[in-house]
């Protein structure tokens, strides 16, 4: 019983309680970004930061690692080289992630483990939440301006733009060359994620009716999240009770394989 207690046993020896995996936005792995936050980003380790003090004064202990992939910068009115490495450093990170989140549980599997992703880091997260679904490991997902959004999918929705009904398309998912945005998520793996938006968010709330897509005031709100210093974000108390609903993962013999990337 101890094992299915949500929140309660512990981790095996050598391994944390909790295991946060952050992917950083476009452009936020430059090696500055990368000293400055530890390589996830400034919205993915501001939330982790605070995410972490829950868990620590808990009494649990908790790690970190971020998505190790190049989280290129978004093309400024780029050509179709330009795209294509966009859309290759959403692959890549995709499949960075999974390796990265087989890796780590094959290690520790009785450890609870966080996703977070911002933007093109959300994009990252996303795309593997269907395959690790089955994943007793995998305790709750949270998307920040996913540029994969859905605004049917059964996710946990924060922010603005969940006040209008049928707002918050990600842009991936009406804009072709971006393709293989992923398809809607199940209401099991939904009632695991946090999806973050905000209404005229370039990324998350896309218009494709804008004369320009990537106009001042949209991408003033997509770089808006997790900017003040004095309080914590919203969305962090709602990601710390998920964890602590999902029980503590027991060892399996036969273990969820995780295909890259999928």
């Amino acid at each position: 019983m101890i094992g299915l207690s949500a929140g309660t046993a512990s981790a095996q020896p050598g391994c944390p309680d909790v295991h946060w995996i952050g992917a950083a936005g476009s452009g936020e792995r430059t090696p500055a970004d990368i000293a400055a936050d530890d390589g996830m980003g400034r919205v993915v380790n501001s939330s982790y930061r605070d995410f972490a003090q829950l868990v620590q004064q808990s009494g649990r202990t908790i790690t970190a690692e971020a998505v190790n992939y190049p989280a290129v910068p978004v093309p400024a009115d780029g050509g179709a080289m330009e795209w294509l490495g966009f859309m290759g450093s959403v692959d890549t990170g995709a499949t960075a992630l999974g390796a990265q989140y087989a890796a780590f549980v094959a290690q520790c599997p009785t450890t609870q483990v966080v996703l977070a992703g911002y933007s093109q880091g959300a994009m990252v997260v996303h795309r593997n939440l269907a395959a690790l679904e089955p994943s007793p490991n995998l305790a709750a997902a949270l998307l920040v301006a996913d540029g994969d959004r859905l605004p049917a999918d059964p996710t946990l929705n924060l922010g603005s733009v969940s006040s209008i009904p049928g707002r918050g398309k990600g842009v991936a998912q009406d804009w072709p060359i971006l393709a293989h945005a992923p398809a809607p998520l199940t209401p099991v793996m939904g009632a695991r994620t946090i999806s973050v938006c905000d209404l005229g968010d370039a990324v998350c709330d896309y218009d494709p009716d804008a004369e320009d897509a990537e106009n001042p005031a949209a991408v003033a709100v997509h770089t808006s999240y997790a900017r003040s210093q004095s309080s914590v974000d919203a969305w962090v108390a709602p990601l710390y009770r998920l964890v602590q609903q999902r029980p503590v993962p027991v060892p399996d013999a036969n273990p969820v394989q995780v295909p890259p990337g999928a």
